[in-house]
């Protein structure tokens, strides 16, 4: 074979390979505190740059392959379309599985807008049976029933039947369907994302809203005589809830509090299942969320990678923008003269910088008085994964380049607003010896994501502060685990001082 004829098999194959790594590539996801990863453990640091010890093995493999193609082509060229051949089918079933699998979940990027519009709407529409209704305050709920519901399963079924009064019998039965033998403990439970897929009955007494959660979960399993084994899931599962749609609902404290949804006792039942207290058995949504069915849509053995690089997407994306935001933000400045649009983006940079800071130094509980308890919990998982492998993202000379609001919301106790953020720096994870496992130390990274805020709205009206002191006392902040100040007992976190972050979606996934 000539040198020509070689050179050319070896430009070819290397051609079919780089569209195979692009392929492996850009199936990866990306969810971040300004860095981040996938909760289903394929995203990596989502930074551009670098490599790995998978992708140093693929390329072995591909001069191995190139060798036989170019010495022994009677070997090698059949072995060529095999592997070919077999990532195009590894991707083509992984495609039409997933889109098997979400049938009505929101569309990602500019054509979001659309399904998250109806979705506004419907609750909209909820509240004029409920003027309680808080999104926020359900998307907690949700939240804290799946932790507890979880957690409770790994004690056994008898923890779990506690939950009757928010989990049908089916929906129990199914989670305790995936108790493996020997189950002691379910922790580290993370909700990574939560969806409302689908909200229908808004003209019958019965309103149902279908939920799709993505979480990770820890397993830990053994016999007294065995030594207990831990595995990591990735999991993508549906919750059917169902409430009356004229049931007002109870406010922030009670709502997320998990007690008796009829007199608010602690959870405790008596011989025949009722609640022990006032006597109520409730096996329905006649006075708070219910959750009818549970659907289980993939659940993969798999835990956090740290190192692999994706891709930015969506950063050019157009906005998304709330419908009739014009308006909706003039109201909204009209009804809060206090507010001011520089100092709350100013309060926006400072909360984005603190966390920039707290996750490059592993250090978590510095953001603490900035997000929510639900997302706080979340990004801890993530800070506790990369101690454990002994890695850390650095995010250098970050900062943001660009805000725009996007969108209002304002409900019986809260106050929203999401401003859609361009920011860029340095994005790099390095090992506990600092070697470069992925990202680029040299190379910058743009990216947009789209940060939502609250503030609850018995708030004293008063700017918002970028400073580093107690929204409440003005004295330096200091706040325990639970939020909490250290000077003045306030619960910072919750938002009922002063705008703290409750959400970060990424630019290719926001719906709106």
């Amino acid at each position: 074979m000539n040198q020509a004829w070689k050179s050319k098999l070896a430009s070819s194959f290397f051609a079919l390979f780089a569209v195979a790594l692009l392929l492996v590539s850009g199936s990866e996801s990306l969810a971040r505190v300004g860095g981040g990863q996938s909760y289903g453990g394929g995203g990596g640091s989502g930074h551009g740059g670098g490599g790995g010890a998978i992708i140093y093995l693929i390329i072995q493999l591909a001069r191995f392959l190139i060798y036989l193609t170019i010495e022994y082509p009677i070997v090698g060229i059949p072995l060529d379309i095999i592997v070919i051949g077999g990532v195009v089918y590894y991707f083509t079933r992984r495609n039409r599985t997933i889109e098997s699998e979400i049938v009505s979940v929101v569309p990602a990027g500019p054509a979001a807008g659309t399904a998250a519009v109806d979705t506004e709407r419907a609750f909209n529409h909820l509240r004029r049976f409920d003027p309680n209704f808080s999104e926020i305050i359900f998307t907690d709920f949700c939240y804290a029933l799946y932790g507890k519901a979880h957690e409770a399963r790994g004690r056994g079924a008898q923890a779990l039947d506690l939950f009757s009064p928010y989990l049908s019998e089916s929906a129990r039965t199914a989670l305790v369907k995936r108790n493996p033998p020997g189950l002691r403990e379910v922790r580290g439970i993370i909700v990574g994302a939560m969806q409302v897929t689908d909200l229908q009955g808004l003209d019958s007494p019965l309103v149902r809203a279908r939920i799709l959660f993505e979480t990770n979960y820890t397993e830990l399993a053994g016999s007294n005589s065995q030594p207990s084994k831990e595995m990591t899931y990735y999991v993508r599962e549906y919750w059917d809830f169902e409430r009356k749609r004229d049931l007002l609902s109870p406010p922030p404290a009670q709502a997320t509090a998990l007690h008796c949804p009829r007199c608010g006792a602690p959870l405790q039942k008596d011989t025949v299942g009722a609640c022990a207290f006032c006597l109520t058995k409730i096996d329905s949504g006649e006075f708070q969320w219910y959750v009818r069915d549970i659907t289980l849509m993939s659940r993969e053995e798999r835990g956090p990678l740290l190192t692999s690089d994706v891709a930015e997407a969506g950063t050019d994306f157009p906005s998304v923008i709330q419908p009739g935001f014009v308006t909706v933000r003039a109201a909204f400045e009209q009804n809060h003269p206090e507010f001011s649009w520089s100092q709350f983006q100013a309060r926006a940079r400072l909360i984005f910088d603190e966390l920039q800071a707290a996750w490059s130094s592993l250090n978590w509980e510095r953001a603490r008085p900035h997000e929510t308890d639900n997302i706080f919990q979340m990004h801890q998982y993530w800070i506790d994964a990369y101690r454990r492998q002994g890695l850390r993202n650095a995010l250098d000379q970050c900062k943001i380049t660009a805000m725009q609001p996007v969108k209002i919301q304002e409900d019986a106790f809260y106050n929203a607003v999401t401003l859609r953020s361009w920011a860029e720096g340095f994005d790099y994870t390095v090992d506990a010896g600092g070697r470069v496992v992925s990202g680029s130390q040299n190379n910058l990274r743009r990216w947009g994501e789209y940060w939502t805020f609250i503030r609850n709205r018995g708030t004293k009206a008063g700017p918002a502060r970028a400073d580093l002191n107690c929204p409440n006392c003005a004295a330096p902040l200091k706040i325990n685990a639970a939020g909490v100040c250290e000077f003045c007992g306030g619960k910072i976190t919750s938002g009922d001082f002063d705008w703290v972050l409750s959400k970060i979606e990424q630019d290719e996934s926001y719906a709106g």
